[in-house]
């Protein structure tokens, strides 16, 4: 994982990667930075979010990968703003979710027999994709639906799952943004 990332994930995004999937597209101080912005950032993000760098990863695949974040970033908007999503992003997901097929198996050791779902020969982009995209559905439809939230900063684009009751901003950086312009105005007033 690179050093950028460790210190400036949003609060969610190491549990769900789909959350940080939306997040791959946001507006940082140096200006818009897309981490989908070409088949080989597409790799370095696949490799940093621990999966096996695929073989092929073209152009194909980027465009696969940004179709499937534009819907992700759709649903996770739409159950903050506890609106209907456009039909076609329920679509997108559904059908990257179903990509790749899973078998439940048992496993079993010091803590007892746990359930876990395999995906056999589990490699490349698609397998990928069903993964975020099935991480995706247990974020919108899970109990912690209710802890998601945009960034209250302005001009952020980031979403967040809130760790704390008052946390309103996806970074130290954005709080202190908005802390600073409201000090700003309270003392430009007086």
């Amino acid at each position: 994982m690179s050093a950028f990332r460790e210190t400036n994930e949003a609060p969610g995004e190491r549990l769900h990667l789909s959350l940080a999937l939306a997040n791959a597209r946001r507006t940082t101080p140096d200006g818009p930075l897309d981490e989908l912005a070409s088949p080989a950032s597409l790799r370095g993000w696949l490799s940093a979010h621990g999966f096996e760098q695929p073989r092929r990863c073209g152009p194909a695949e980027l465009t696969e990968f940004r179709l499937l974040r534009d819907a992700i970033r759709e649903l996770l908007e739409a159950r903050i703003e506890e609106r209907v999503p456009e039909r076609t992003a329920v679509a997108v997901v559904n059908r990257a979710a179903s990509a790749a097929p899973s078998v439940s198996q048992l496993r079993w050791d010091t803590r007892g027999p746990q359930q876990v779902v395999d995906r056999p020969g589990g490699r490349g982009p698609a397998v990928a994709r069903a993964v975020i995209a099935a991480d995706a559905i247990e974020l919108i439809a899970g109990d912690q639906h209710a802890d998601l939230r945009a960034c209250g900063a302005p001009g952020c684009l980031r979403l967040l799952l809130r760790d704390h009751p008052r946390r309103q901003w996806c970074s130290t950086r954005c709080g202190d943004r908005v802390r600073a312009n409201r000090y700003y105005h309270r003392h430009r007033a007086g």
